[in-house]
């Protein structure tokens, strides 16, 4: 596995006695956690608020893509021959984090519309154009959608989402749709 924080590789930094985990709940961002043990000669920076953060598999696959949602909190970790040691607690957030900064305009909602074109006009409505819409294919039909008002985009596909029996995910830059059991991941 290789863990990059804005483009700088951080793998050997992982600190094995906390697990990296990746928490995925249907049709809500998924959650990365990790704790990271620095060098003390000073050639990894403290990872901030809002930076990148990809978890990758050796094999490229992507794991989880995010941003890093509070700032990196140190917890004594003991005493080393240099000083004081740390881990570095991070919790990072999914790409829906760019989607979620603001809140969703008012609404009238939709009528009639497949689930893909109605995700694709929800990402629209944000503003945000850094994730790409070009796996919202799915054309399971939703006969009426209303948005609760002041909810997040999250919220929002959440609601398409579960209305079409589908998950949507954003991962990589990407932002994809497909019915619910489509994909297993063990």
């Amino acid at each position: 596995m290789k863990i990059t924080i804005n483009g700088q590789n951080y793998t050997a930094a992982l600190d094995a006695a906390r697990p990296l985990t990746i928490e995925r709940k249907l049709n809500e961002p998924s959650i990365c956690q990790l704790w990271l043990s620095l060098p003390s000669n000073g050639s990894l920076a403290m990872p901030l608020r809002n930076q990148f953060l990809v978890a990758m598999g050796d094999d490229g696959t992507y794991y989880f893509t995010g941003y890093i949602a509070v700032t990196p909190l140190p917890e004594y970790a003991g005493l080393a021959i240099d000083g004081p040691r740390y881990r570095i607690a991070i919790q990072a957030l999914s790409d829906e984090l760019l989607l979620d900064q603001n809140l969703m305009p008012p609404s009238t909602g939709a009528a009639g519309e497949n689930a893909g074109t109605l995700m694709t006009r929800l990402v629209t409505r944000t503003g945000v154009t850094v994730l790409s819409t070009q796996g919202l294919l799915l054309s399971a039909p939703v006969s009426y959608y209303a948005p609760d008002p002041g909810s997040s985009w999250s919220r929002s596909a959440g609601q398409v989402a579960s209305m079409t029996r589908a998950a949507y995910r954003a991962v990589n830059g990407a932002l994809t749709v497909s019915s619910v059991q489509s994909i297993v991941h063990p």
